[in-house]
């Protein structure tokens, strides 16, 4: 653990410190007038030729914005307590929020194209972000609200995501008369020895309820800020607008939630069972969740073996694949080491495609850091290889975001399976695997109906802490089942979950991602040949085609009413082998 990774943002610029990047803002600030001056109120009087280069303009400047971005957020991110660095992430955003005003009115001005423009659009490689774009037409408000909102939104959600960061980067928790940050603290969750798990989720829930507060406040803003914006905009409902940036329908995201909710007592319920037996306890207390089994080893893997278990397991899928995920570790565009400041959790940032992925990860040497690190490393060659499409085109939606990263932990898992040594390691990684399925699909979709609780109850009043927190123990005790003895000392365990209020409503995509993976791993399975070209491509299409346009290459289609159960299927299927073992 002493050798764990940083990450080297010099691709960017040497240090946030340098002179470049005052530079750079300038030449934005200069170029963003220029362009304004060369193309306001003018698109509908251009040629096609000239139109298309009008978009190529637009993405050209969007791509520095967002590298000056990229750079300003993975600064930051690691190091949070550092003032120059917070005083940097904010006065950079801010300025880039200014150049971006200038830049409003370019997708309001296209959506405004006759037909004839738009069908000289649809037929360019812009086609996909043309429509994108032309599906926000009836929700866009003038050039002046949306600038206001841009404005705005310093002072209202970027406002509170930043509060809500800078909290639980500075919070302590009380474990045995010591100080524990957030990440070294949830890692005690999963202590072989119940009494530390105990005192550090009673320790935590102590400190989340002294600062509830605060967090309520937040949640509040946030969710008055949702519906400000979903009735200015003329959306139905708070969550639309996810949907809408999802490019999904929110009757699949219904089907997907219904179909996982109807298989919480088979498969959830079921799996607490099966673990609260064989912790001899009628119920699991809630920090014996995601606790190791009584008598399996406490096994920890250090950095080497993690990344050669990972590398193997995608050199055997694919040599291409591979060589990807291989760059990441030997250009330093991995950031594994736990530090006080630096933010929680994981993820793979895309940045910006004249640049790279940078991936962040809290490496603690455990099982799930290792699944953990091939689900981020998926992200990352998925972005890698979408990036080849330009900025406009790269982002992938919801619908294929978690494919790639998903599908990664499933290779990565089933490696492992096949060259476990004995029926204890087979169980140990049975159950690992399951327990990350049901906070994947499962608690995630709870989380999705404890969001919709939330925001719809809010469109109506304030929320106190009490209406929150009810709304959280009645959506976690529907999910985990009775045999999970949920406490007091769990009742503000909302309060630290961070999608909440960085992206609402974003969960249900690991229970998507998870469930068409399933239903793709599936279909690897049985037919081998030419499975990874195809998926090669999928992953090179980024958000150039629509993800059931996609996945018809696999024989595989979402609208199918059987669709989302398959994916349910594969878990229970899951758990038969780990109960036929027991």
């Amino acid at each position: 653990m002493s050798n764990l990774p940083i990450w080297n943002l010099a691709d960017f610029y040497p240090d946030f410190k340098s002179k470049e990047i005052n530079n750079d803002i300038d030449k934005l600030i200069h170029s963003s007038n220029l362009f304004q001056k060369k193309y306001k109120n003018k698109l509908k009087k251009l040629s096609g030729n000239k139109l298309i280069n009008s978009i190529k303009d637009y993405e050209r400047l969007e791509e520095k914005i967002y590298f000056i971005k990229s750079f300003s957020f993975l600064t930051h991110c690691t190091d949070q307590l550092n003032k120059d660095k917070n005083k940097f992430y904010q006065s950079t955003d801010e300025r880039l929020s200014e150049i971006e005003k200038n830049l409003v009115f370019f997708g309001i001005e296209i959506n405004k194209l006759s037909k004839n423009k738009m069908g000289v659009l649809q037929d360019s490689k812009y086609s996909s972000w043309v429509s994108n774009l032309n599906k926000f037409k009836r929700f866009q408000q003038t050039e002046i609200i949306e600038k206001i909102l841009m404005e705005k939104s310093l002072t209202s959600s970027s406002a509170w995501i930043k509060f809500f960061d800078q909290t639980m980067t500075r919070l302590k928790f009380d474990f045995r008369k010591k100080k524990l940050n957030e990440t070294e603290i949830i890692n005690l969750f999963s202590s072989s020895v119940e009494s530390v798990r105990k005192d550090a989720a009673i320790g935590f829930g102590k400190t989340l309820k002294n600062n509830i507060f605060n967090f309520t406040f937040i949640m509040n803003n946030i969710s008055k800020d949702l519906d400000i914006d979903k009735k200015l905009r003329g959306f139905k409902y708070s969550e639309s607008s996810r949907h809408l940036s999802n490019q999904i329908d929110k009757e699949d995201v219904d089907s997907l939630v219904k179909t996982v909710k109807s298989n919480y007592e088979s498969i959830c319920h079921r799996y607490y069972a099966y673990k609260a037996k064989h912790f001899k306890k009628k119920k699991l207390d809630f920090w014996d969740r995601n606790a190791p089994y009584p008598g399996s080893k406490n096994i920890l893997i250090d950095w080497l073996e993690a990344k050669n278990i990972v590398l193997k397991s995608y050199y055997n899928f694919d040599e291409r694949i591979g060589e990807i995920a291989k760059i990441f570790f030997e250009k330093s565009w991995i950031h594994a080491k736990p530090l006080d400041g630096k933010t929680s959790g994981a993820f793979s940032h895309p940045t910006v495609p004249s640049c790279h992925p940078y991936i962040l990860l809290n490496f603690q040497g455990k099982i799930r850091d290792v699944m953990t690190l091939a689900h981020e490393l998926g992200h990352g060659v998925h972005q890698y290889l979408a990036n080849k499409q330009g900025l406009l085109l790269a982002d992938t939606p919801l619908t294929l975001a978690e494919t790639a990263s998903v599908f990664g932990e499933m290779l990565t898992f089933k490696s492992l399976l096949m060259n476990s040594k004995n029926e204890s390691e087979k169980k140990y990684l049975l159950r690992n695997k399951i327990e990350d399925m049901i906070n994947t699909v499962f608690r995630q979709i709870s989380f999705f109906d404890f969001e919709r609780k939330v925001h719809n109850a809010r469109t109506e009043q304030e929320l106190s802490e009490d209406d929150i927190s009810e709304f959280w123990m009645s959506t976690q005790k529907e999910s985990l089942g009775k045999h999970v003895n949920l406490t007091k000392d769990y009742k503000f365990f909302w309060a630290y979950i961070p999608h909440f209020i960085h992206s609402p409503f974003y969960v249900y995509a690991y229970a998507f991602g998870d469930c068409l993976v399933n239903s793709l791993y599936s279909k690897f399975e049985e037919s081998p040949k030419n499975f990874n070209s195809k998926y090669i491509n999928l992953l090179k299409s980024g958000g150039t085609r629509h993800y059931q346009i996609l996945l018809r290459n696999f024989d595989l289609n979402p609208k199918d009413k059987n669709f989302w159960q398959m994916g349910m299927n594969l878990i229970k299927n899951l758990m038969d082998d780990l109960e036929k073992i027991s």
